[in-house]
């Protein structure tokens, strides 16, 4: 294990980090931003952060935002280990627990998850960088775990809790925003950003247009370059 500069937005994080650990990316730092843009003063509250890695989305957010509680959860017993070493060198009050998704925290509400678990195409995330020695079951449309999550974290949010994901158009977000708006009565999006595909994804065009034929997943193109989209959604009863 190592320390390693990890940038969001403009400031650079000295954390713990080892082989087999999610790198955060671009949507990490949306998410960041799209609950502080909705939550830019709150305190004392129980947030959990569910698929923490290293622990990243509690530090970013514990140093804008002081006195919570952050607790967190990682099935991947490498980023247990960074997550845990980082909590202690940030100084972030809350705890680290092994399991899968929510499965940790039964009996626990909280005022705020938020999740960065992934969800786009388990085909895709075979050809990616960003998943590199990292288990990705998402499913062939990337839906698999988002829904879940949504479906189980009633059980887990206090009265006026609000739960906070990524939707990531290397998915099927038309079937996520469905089942969201099944389960929770107010479901907005908070903010949303373009980028393009990566090379070692883009150069799979046969696969990306028969996943984009079949209403998996969505992207535009335009001068050469896939488009692709995430948006931050903030669920609420």
């Amino acid at each position: 294990m190592n320390l390693k500069k990890i940038k969001i937005n403009d400031k650079f994080y000295n954390l713990y980090f080892k082989k087999g650990v999610f790198e955060p990316t671009a949507t990490t730092s949306f998410l960041i931003n799209g609950f502080l843009f909705k939550n830019p003063k709150v305190v004392n509250k129980q947030i959990l952060d569910l698929g923490c890695g290293s622990g990243i989305v509690s530090i970013v957010i514990n140093h804008k935002v002081k006195d919570n509680i952050f607790n967190a959860s990682d099935l991947n017993q490498a980023s247990l280990d960074c997550a845990t070493k980082n909590f202690k060198k940030f100084k972030i009050k809350g705890m680290v627990k092994k399991g899968d998704l929510l499965k940790p925290w039964v009996g626990n509400k909280f005022d705020f998850i938020i999740n960065d678990i992934s969800g786009i195409s388990s085909l895709l995330a075979k050809k990616s960088k960003w998943f590199a020695n990292i288990p990705s079951d998402t499913g062939i449309d990337g839906t698999k775990l988002t829904i879940s999550i949504i479906k189980d974290s009633y059980k887990n949010l206090s009265k006026k809790g609000k739960l906070y994901l990524p939707l990531i158009s290397l998915s099927n977000t038309n079937k996520i925003i469905k089942i969201a708006k099944k389960t929770f009565n107010r479901v907005k999006i908070i903010s949303e950003n373009k980028w393009f595909l990566p090379k070692e994804i883009e150069k799979h065009k046969k696969l990306l247009e028969k996943l984009k034929k079949s209403g998996k997943i969505n992207y535009e193109y335009k001068f050469g370059k896939y488009i692709c989209f995430t948006k931050i959604i903030e669920l609420k009863n």
